[in-house]
């Protein structure tokens, strides 16, 4: 069962002990600085303050009747003064000067209106322009060129300015008449009251703030062609506005409009007659009255005294004329209103057509007249020479007073660009814009009242141009 067995030896070598292998090696670091600061606190400084009890004011006793009184005693005085500093021009459109290199006129937009007429292609210009009692809506109306009597459907479309102070594209609405507009004019108040001038003698008056229905007012207000509208006070009532109207048949009508029924009634008529009578025997009264009576190109009545007009006619007259003190003339019997005589005086005529005639917006005593003879001309009411003449080198169109600048005034016409002139030095400044542009004719100016130097201008291929105008800058330059 059991027996003995030998193995043979094994062994193994010791491993209790490694020899290890090492390398030397050595590292240097960047030298380094070593800064000291010091601090230090700031002192503090201890304070008491000790209030002082407040006595009770002793209760004063007001006799109320005897105030009322007071306050109703000085209240127009104060008010007075209040409407005179709000209605005060001495600050109105101030800037600071800046260089007068600066005075630039830059075409900022140009639409074309024409596309909105129904004969675009016989081709149209715009007949007027005008800024509705907010400045921000501009109404336009063009028209086509007449040998005789118009057969054209009148346009008028209107626009509202932007953020930017810039026009739309397309307008905001657009209405039509029977015939070619002959002027447009925005009611003084009412915002959205716009009356318009027919070549055929119409007068129509509208309300865009509608949808539908938009005419107000519609009336045979001339025998002929309207030359001109304005509204104007009505010097028996200060709360009232009148719509006075000018025509080729040698009349300018007042109407009387109604806010509230919206209609038109004819209150008076004016006739403007030449100072010379014909002295032929031949003729009868009415064929002499007809022989003196001028068509009426332009008139305009004064801010400042409002019954108060002055009236350019055919042949170059300018005549002063009153509503107070007016002579009745005799009328047929057909006739709804009296027709009046209210020429007061006659300045020295025009050698052409008087084709615009305005009172200065500062002085009361003053008034500009333009003419195809190539003169602008400065006439004081008391003088019946001008007591200025700015001689053309083109004709113009149209011109214009420019807002709170008494040192210039501006027109449009064949030159293509906004034409400012000197009144004391009585000539023009030249290049009034360094921009290069396509000119065309100018017919029409119309200046924001807002913001003057926002200027439209209308051409004579029915387009719509809108400028801006550093005039205060042009002021310097006339000084």
């Amino acid at each position: 069962m059991f027996g003995l067995k030998h193995n043979e030896c094994v062994g193994f070598e010791s491993r209790w002990k490694v020899k290890k292998v090492s390398l030397v090696g050595s590292t240097q670091t960047t030298e380094y600085t070593k800064t000291d600061m010091d601090t230090n606190t700031s002192e503090k400084k201890d304070m008491q303050v000790q209030t002082e009890s407040q006595a009770s004011a002793p209760t004063c006793q007001v006799d109320e009747e005897k105030l009322a009184a007071w306050l109703k005693k000085i209240y127009p005085s104060v008010k007075k003064e209040l409407d005179d500093n709000a209605h005060s021009r001495a600050f109105r459109g101030y800037k600071l000067s800046t260089d007068n290199s600066d005075a630039n006129c830059r075409l900022v937009q140009t639409l074309d209106v024409s596309t909105h007429a129904k004969d675009a292609a016989v081709g149209c210009h715009v007949s007027a322009l005008s800024w509705n009692s907010t400045n921000q809506t501009l109404g336009v109306a063009y028209t086509y060129k007449h040998n005789s009597w118009c057969y054209h459907e009148g346009v008028v479309v209107f626009y509202t300015l932007d953020h930017d102070d810039n026009l739309p594209e397309a307008p905001r609405m657009k209405l039509t008449t029977e015939s070619c507009v002959a002027d447009l004019r925005f009611h003084s108040v009412l915002p959205a009251i716009v009356a318009a001038g027919l070549f055929s003698g119409g007068i129509v008056v509208w309300n865009i703030q509608r949808d539908d229905e938009q005419i107000v007012a519609k009336v045979d207000g001339h025998g002929d062609g309207i030359t001109q509208l304005s509204w104007i006070a009505d010097i028996n009532s200060a709360k009232l506005v009148l719509l006075a109207s000018a025509g080729l048949d040698g009349l300018l009508s007042l109407w009387n409009f109604s806010p509230v029924e919206f209609g038109l009634s004819l209150k008076e008529r004016h006739q403007i007659r030449s100072p010379l009578f014909p002295k032929s025997s031949e003729l009868s009264s009415e064929e002499a009255v007809k022989k003196a009576t001028r068509a009426i190109t332009c008139f305009n009545f004064s801010v400042h005294s409002p019954e108060m007009f002055v009236v350019g006619t055919e042949g170059g007259w300018v005549v002063q004329c009153s509503l107070l003190g007016t002579k009745k003339l005799p009328a047929g019997k057909s006739e709804e209103a009296p027709v009046l005589d209210s020429v007061f005086k006659y300045h020295q005529p025009h050698k052409g057509e008087v084709n615009s005639i305005s009172f200065s917006p500062n002085r009361k005593d003053m008034f500009m007249t333009s003419g195809s003879d190539l003169e602008i001309r400065i006439y004081l009411i008391e003088q019946e020479d001008p007591a200025q003449v700015i001689f053309l080198k083109s004709a113009l169109n149209c011109v214009a007073w420019v807002p709170y600048e008494e040192r210039i005034v501006c027109g449009c016409g064949k030159n293509g660009v906004i034409e400012i002139f000197q009144l004391v030095k009585g000539k023009a400044i030249e290049k009034t814009t360094r921009d290069k542009i396509k000119t065309e004719i100018l017919t029409q100016i119309e200046i924001n009242r807002t913001k003057s130097n926002i200027v439209a201008v209308g051409t004579e291929n029915g387009h719509v141009q809108m400028w801006r105008v550093p005039w205060a800058l042009f002021g310097n330059m006339a000084s």
